[in-house]
């Protein structure tokens, strides 16, 4: 397995282009990371779901008001 500093070496050998296709695949792969770790978050049992089911209650309620 490679490490941080030998990964960023790497990156510096790489074309332009290459660099380009690595920078869409890595921001891609975050996005992909992100997305699955929000919907663990606010699934039912989530750490979050709470949130949710306030928002839900409140909303339901007519106890929201605009935002500033």
């Amino acid at each position: 397995m490679s490490t941080v500093a030998e990964i960023k070496q790497a990156v510096t050998k790489l074309s332009l282009s290459e660099r380009a296709e690595f920078a869409k695949w890595f921001n891609g792969w975050e996005d992909d990371e992100w997305d699955r770790q929000m919907a663990a978050d606010f699934a039912p049992g989530g750490k979050h779901a709470g949130v949710l089911r306030e928002v839900d209650e409140n909303t339901k309620a007519g106890r929201l008001g605009e935002m500033p």
